[in-house]
């Protein structure tokens, strides 16, 4: 309930300050487990994924965010979880297959971070690793418009100057029966940083 009011609260918000366009939404299942994977530009950019879809979204978030009461009461009522990033967080990893196992949306940010410069970054390998093991679809998305209305070291975002663009491309299947093939799992995360990328510098 929590979750449905705050998403319908953002999607108006996305709507009067940055006049939000959404495209691909028939790429996106209606049912059953799926990944999202999306580049990351700013803060905003979780916002912008869970309130364009009508589906509950899970998400993972640095560990430090959830320091504060507040902003941990906030996250996980809006479906995140922390993650370790400096060592292996086997806790994160199994909460993520448990949530695809369920039939449910991950959405994940393979560059690790926030862009610094508002370019794609070399993607971290561990979202093609969650998807050959579940074997579940990755659903590559491109994001534009939110580096330049909040980057990193920017107290408050730009309010109405530009508009936000969230483009889903078509989702890609990989080969479960690969998943200790290295060279395939690499040329699978190049072709998904590839489709990113197009989907983050096109516009409509």
């Amino acid at each position: 309930m929590f979750y449905s009011i705050l998403r319908t609260i953002c999607l108006l918000l996305l709507k009067i300050f940055w006049r939000i366009e959404i495209e691909g939404l028939e790429n996106v299942p209606k049912k059953g487990a799926l990944i999202i994977a999306s580049n990351h530009l700013s803060y905003l950019d979780p916002m912008v994924i869970g309130a364009s879809l009508n589906r509950k979204i899970y998400f993972i978030a640095k560990k430090e965010v959830f320091k504060s009461v507040f902003g941990r009461f906030i996250l996980k009522n809006l479906n995140t979880f922390p993650v370790d990033r400096e060592n292996a967080d086997i806790f994160a990893l199994k909460k993520a297959i448990n949530i695809l196992q369920e039939e449910e949306i991950l959405c994940l940010f393979p560059e690790g971070t926030r862009s610094l410069n508002g370019e794609l970054q070399e993607l971290k390998l561990g979202v093609v690793k969650i998807a050959m093991k579940t074997g579940v679809p990755i659903l590559p998305v491109g994001i534009i418009g939110t580096y330049e209305i909040y980057p990193q070291g920017k107290k408050f975002p730009t309010l109405f100057k530009y508009k936000i663009i969230v483009h889903y491309g078509i989702p890609q299947h990989l080969n479960k029966l690969k998943l200790r093939d290295k060279i395939y799992q690499k040329e699978a995360l190049n072709l998904l940083s590839k489709k990113i990328k197009e989907l983050s510098t096109i516009s409509t």
